[in-house]
């Protein structure tokens, strides 16, 4: 669920994609109106909630504190009053990837049924980097790009050394970035490998851009852990990382 529109998978017995929503929404009041009449959402079946809120807090394990949500969330954004708090484990509880979402939406989300869970959207491209850090190289950017920011994940010898969401409208947005991370972490732009999913198209981006400023630049698509049913599949699209790869 993004800002503006989210997207409805359903999978079957074996986990194939076996039908797909897609809706927009233009204000709050319409998102919860079409949460209540959208059937596929009310199926009394298992559901995992993604949310791509703006705000979230990546918290190493050893510091963690289910009881302190709140409070690691307060570090990037005070949460609002009754909102629902959220934290997915990652990489064998070595790190937890906290959110928050509107009561009103996950209390619509949730309709009753008690069998649905909550995550912060991030956590589908942060389970995928750390999941290939095996294969990265010692100076290593993984950057997934939506229509208006992109999350960024930071390798340096394999460990993950940053990860954060960033604003950006234009190509030049996401070039000012990458130079300021680069500086920041001490990374060899003639070196450092620095790979791109997602919706590059619509900022202009491809492979001679990227290797005008960096010498190791490629965009990628990941490997696949969604399977579709015969009829589904023409929604894998390179632009949405999503229809590749969900958190496990």
């Amino acid at each position: 669920m993004f800002k503006d529109h989210y997207f409805l998978f359903a999978r079957d017995i074996n986990g194939k994609v076996a039908a797909i929503h897609q809706m927009t929404f233009d204000n709050q009041r319409r998102l919860l109106q079409q949460l209540k009449e959208d059937k596929l959402l009310r199926l009394e079946v298992p559901k995992r909630i993604f949310h791509y809120g703006e705000s979230f807090s990546l918290v190493p394990g050893i510091l963690f504190d289910a009881s302190l949500l709140s409070v690691y969330l307060f570090f990037a954004e005070k949460p609002k009053e009754g909102d629902k708090l959220f934290q997915t484990s990652l990489e064998s509880n070595t790190l937890h990837l906290v959110g928050s979402i509107d009561e009103a939406v996950s209390d619509a989300l949730q309709s009753g049924y008690s069998d649905t869970y909550f995550h912060h959207g991030a956590s589908c491209f942060l389970s995928y980097a750390l999941k290939e850090k095996f294969n990265l190289i010692d100076q290593e950017i993984l950057l997934v790009l939506y229509d208006s920011f992109f999350y960024l994940a930071a390798f340096s010898k394999q460990e993950i050394v940053l990860f954060n969401r960033f604003e950006a409208y234009t190509k030049d947005d996401v070039l000012r970035y990458l130079m300021g991370i680069l500086q920041q972490m001490g990374f060899n732009r003639n070196h450092c490998r620095v790979t791109v999913y997602g919706d590059c198209e619509s900022l202009g981006i491809d492979e001679a851009w990227g290797e005008t400023y960096f010498r190791n630049f490629k965009i990628s698509t990941p490997h696949p852990n969604l399977q579709y049913l015969e009829g589904t599949e023409e929604f894998q699209q390179r632009s949405l990382f999503e229809s590749y790869w969900v958190l496990p």
